[in-house]
């Protein structure tokens, strides 16, 4: 049996061991948790190798970093003898027990492990409290395995047919809203994938029970809203009016949607569409945009992509990575307007009852719900990030919750990246709030964090950008007119 090291004031039993009996991967190697130092005790000992303190607890108990050059145990030794101080210990890694669901389809899902979503589960399975906004080609409203994840509008399921019963401008919505017919059924119509929508509520909220596969969280509410048709094309307008249906009902007091997965894309700057996501932008919402699927710099000056190449701050643009965390062969990216990127090959989830309930699945759509469903799991750990309307500070804090802890997975990320984080999803990381050491937040070292940063590779403290479209006037990506833009942009 291993042994560890901590002195205490408070017991009679005193244990120390060598630092020999203790691998150094087992607790940083220069930092020591104490509890009842002082201030000033710490002023007196910066001179001997005490760098930086930070209370941990309400407790008494600090975090110290130490000065390169006194060990582990050699702090703890001349911690213990101050006065006050009732226990000093080094700061030792944990490594978790795994929750992984029982869902037979779940051995097919390798997305989970690979942005460490088991290890996010033993925190948290997500909240009945958090709702999002799907706005795809609806959602099946019978599938098994979503029916009990699946928003209703209780004041309209209570009160009387053909009345507005929450003064949200809609009737009889209990289920969400179609846009296409202006009505409260957005069950999935979808042939061609079969069931687009259903298949991005499942990567957000499939239920862990005994069929098919799991979402990130198991517990969630998923509010359907349909402009996609049955072959998988929308117009503007209608997501425009899904949108403001969000609005609308979150202002009614009916639903709390703070965040909306769009795994749809196409060229075309949309001065609707942008205001629309501002709108949202203004309400405390996330939006979650597919970056596309056409091997395509969303960059370039040439071509813009909406929704996800669009310059809202609300917007947070996905690209699709593979099992060895490489960029999808079929993915766009860019720089500086996708943010991150996030499984999106060979998505094994939930598609319409009709077409066989269950399938593998890529592209930027499968990639989006992944992240959505991550900053509903992070809402349903930390509700108190949940941004209150006209509060971008705290919109922005919780998209910092996201990208400041993914995971790096190129070895130069200055001339390999293709995003703006360099990084991939981790789930994980984003609920507990723990960066990856590997990661620098600050690429180009001007002090801008890099999803902030419209040139995030170059210093440009400036930000000078021209034309305002998000990617800085120090960049230079290729000019290049737009690519043919398919309508469900999925790769069965």
């Amino acid at each position: 049996m291993k042994r560890v090291f901590c002195i205490s004031l408070l017991g009679a039993m005193l244990v120390l061991a060598s630092t020999d009996t203790v691998p150094a991967q087992d607790y940083a190697p220069d930092q020591v948790i104490v509890k009842g130092v002082t201030t000033a005790q710490l002023s007196s000992l910066g001179g001997e190798g005490v760098k930086a303190a930070r209370q941990i607890s309400s407790r008494g108990v600090r975090l110290i970093t130490l000065r390169r050059g006194l060990s582990v145990k050699a702090a703890v030794a001349l911690l213990e003898k101050l006065p006050n101080v009732e226990y000093a210990c080094p700061n030792y890694i944990r490594k978790a027990a795994e929750t992984t669901p029982g869902d037979p389809g779940y051995y097919l899902q390798w997305g989970w492990p690979k942005i460490d979503a088991p290890l996010a589960w033993d925190t948290s399975t997500g909240s009945a409290t958090v709702t999002v906004g799907v706005i795809d080609t609806g959602v099946d409203l019978d599938h098994p395995d979503l029916q009990a994840n699946l928003w209703k509008n209780l004041a309209e399921a209570s009160g009387t047919p053909g009345v507005d019963d929450d003064g949200n401008g809609k009737v009889d919505d209990i289920d969400g809203w179609n846009a296409i017919s202006n009505g409260p059924d957005p069950d999935d119509d979808d042939f061609f994938t079969p069931g687009h929508g259903t298949h991005s509520a499942g990567i957000i909220g499939a239920a862990s029970n005994a069929l098919g596969g799991v979402g990130i969280n198991w517990n969630v509410k998923i509010m359907p809203l349909k402009f996609l048709n049955a072959a998988g094309s929308g117009f503007d307008s209608d997501a425009i009016e899904c949108i403001r249906y969000v609005i609308d009902t979150n202002n009614a007091g009916s639903s709390h949607v703070k965040i909306l997965s769009n795994s749809w894309t196409g060229s075309g700057a949309s001065p609707a569409l942008k205001e629309a996501i501002e709108d949202a932008r203004d309400e405390g919402i996330v939006f979650v945009a597919a970056a596309g699927n056409e091997s395509f710099d969303i960059d370039s000056p040439g071509c813009v992509v909406s929704p996800g190449g669009l310059n809202v701050e609300n917007i947070v643009s996905v690209a699709a990575s593979d099992q060895s965390d490489n960029l999808a062969g079929f993915s766009n990216r860019g720089r500086s307007l996708c943010a991150l990127k996030a499984p999106g090959v060979s998505i094994y989830n939930t598609v319409t009852v009709e077409g066989g309930s269950y399938k593998a699945l890529g592209g930027t759509s499968m990639a989006t719900p992944h992240v959505a469903g991550v900053f509903a799991l992070v809402l349903a750990h930390v509700p108190g990030l949940d941004p209150r309307p006209g509060r971008l500070n705290e919109l922005k804090a919780l998209i910092n919750r996201v990208l400041d802890n993914v995971d790096p997975v190129v070895a130069d990320p200055v001339n390999e990246a293709v995003t703006s984080t360099g990084g991939r999803l981790n789930a994980n990381n984003a609920v507990l709030g723990i960066a990856n050491p590997a990661y620098n937040w600050d690429w180009d070292g001007d002090f801008l964090p890099n999803q902030w940063d419209n040139c995030p590779y170059v210093s440009n403290p400036g930000q000078v950008d021209t034309d305002v479209d998000g990617v800085g006037d120090d960049c230079t990506p290729p000019n290049v007119p737009c690519p043919g833009f398919g309508c469900l942009e999925s790769v069965p």
